[in-house]
């Protein structure tokens, strides 16, 4: 049956650079000689926009008059609290020069290596195009990629920078559980994927909400149906292609986050599952605690991302031990906790919900 699965639904290669992934750190130089550093402390948590020149040696009318569109859409609507930057191939006396004929608001930076080009799967570079720019979020992870020739391309772009921006608005909370939130941890084709996966026929086996003897009996994928209050239908993956798919995106994507805001790590995991909360059967998850036996407490952090946020009312996180905040997430978007804080999923009142879950362990 996991070869079926296989065939079905084709997850290829994670590898590709796409929105929810990690720009690698870089330093470069500025038209003024000034080092710019992607994780220094006055550029660090803010919305980013980087364009880069890709277009052919020695002809750089598109890529100039990209720089002019970009410039003019900072003129009129501001990115004060953005960093906005140029990378090209040339030298800091070109760039210099570049700056000064447009009258460029922000800094033109210099790759003649193509270390940062090569980092951003920019070598080669798309066909057909001048430019291409990504917009990032304060975690300098990818929002969005626009490959393509003059303004058309740069008011989409700039316009996603402002939508980050207004994200980012100040907002006041009493209290916060010690969650840690990543969008973008998987693409809308993805979590469509997986949630035909679910649908796949596979064995049924029942559990008691802690112990599944399919665990042990099955080679392949199965489901295991949980008994009230734990009454969810969940699918197991054991396909080898469709683990190292998730295994090669989730890891970059959400174990620097882990590293950066708990201090620690893991280097194991639990199956995957995808849990299907249905309201017909008014499906929820009472609360619980993830490590609470012998047998489960080397369990360090559960995660769970959302597959269908728009296809379903209700089925909420909540941890209440920190107050009776709801949380809910976009689709793709990764929700992070400590398996030892308490929580719960409300009841699903709409629809049918959707996530893939897991628990990270070891060091």
């Amino acid at each position: 049956m996991a070869n079926l699965v296989a065939d079905l639904i084709p997850f290829e290669t994670a590898r590709q650079l796409e929105a929810g992934d990690r720009i690698p750190p870089f330093a470069l130089t500025a038209q003024d000689g000034t080092l710019f550093n992607s994780h220094s402390d006055e550029v660090a948590g803010l919305p980013t926009l980087l364009i880069f020149d890709c277009g052919p040696s020695g002809e750089g009318t598109g890529f100039e008059s990209s720089l002019a569109a970009l410039n003019d859409q900072i003129t009129k609507t501001g990115s004060y609290d953005s960093v906005v930057r140029a990378i090209t191939r040339g030298t800091e006396p070109g760039n210099r020069d570049l700056q000064e004929r447009f009258g460029l608001t922000f800094d033109l930076l210099s790759d003649p290596q193509g270390r940062v080009y090569r980092a951003c799967g920019l070598e080669p570079a798309p066909p057909g195009c001048d430019a291409v720019v990504f917009v990032l979020d304060p975690q300098f992870r990818v929002v969005h990629i626009t490959a393509g020739r003059g303004p058309a391309q740069i008011v989409e772009a700039h316009n996603c920078l402002t939508r980050l921006m207004e994200d980012s608005e100040p907002q006041t909370h009493q209290t916060h559980a010690p969650v840690l939130v990543i969008k973008n941890a998987l693409t809308r084709e993805d979590c469509a994927r997986l949630i035909d996966v679910w649908h796949q026929p596979v064995p049924v086996w029942k559990t008691d909400g802690l112990l599944c003897d399919g665990h042990e009996a099955e080679e392949g994928d199965f489901k295991v149906q949980g008994a009230a209050p734990y009454g969810v239908l969940q699918y197991v993956i054991r396909n080898r292609q469709i683990q190292q798919y998730l295994d090669e995106k989730l890891s970059r994507r959400i174990r620097p986050e882990v590293e950066k805001a708990f201090q620690t790590g893991f280097s194991k995991r639990e199956d995957y599952r995808i849990a299907a909360y249905a309201a017909a059967s008014g499906d929820s998850l009472a609360a619980h605690r993830d490590n609470p036996t012998a047998k489960t407490r080397h369990r360090r952090f559960s995660v769970s991302v959302t597959l269908n946020a728009e296809d379903f009312e209700g089925g909420a996180l909540r941890f209440r031990e920190y107050g009776c905040q709801d949380y809910r997430v976009r689709t793709g978007s990764a929700i992070i906790w400590s398996c030892s804080l308490l929580h719960e999923v409300r009841p699903v009142t709409q629809g049918q919900r959707f996530i893939l879950g897991t628990h990270f362990f070891g060091n």
